[in-house]
């Protein structure tokens, strides 16, 4: 379970902030405007953050590697 989340986090964590924002615009708290908005910036991001990790794995692992 560990390994499949490692593998799919982004996925994993765009699917509860939608969870989240689906909740919070039924109760109220978003329109479903701005609960639309918050989804797109938040995948966004995930999906920002996930290739900086990939570029920072990749410059540690062309520095580590041995001939």
């Amino acid at each position: 379970m560990l390994k499949n989340f490692k593998d799919h986090w982004v996925t994993s964590l765009t699917g509860i902030v939608l969870a989240v924002t689906v909740v919070l615009s039924t109760l109220g708290v978003f329109t479903p405007e701005q609960a639309t908005e918050f989804q797109s910036h938040t995948s966004v991001i995930f999906t920002n953050v996930s290739e900086i990790i990939g570029a920072i794995s990749a410059v540690i692992l062309m520095f580590k590697a041995k001939d």
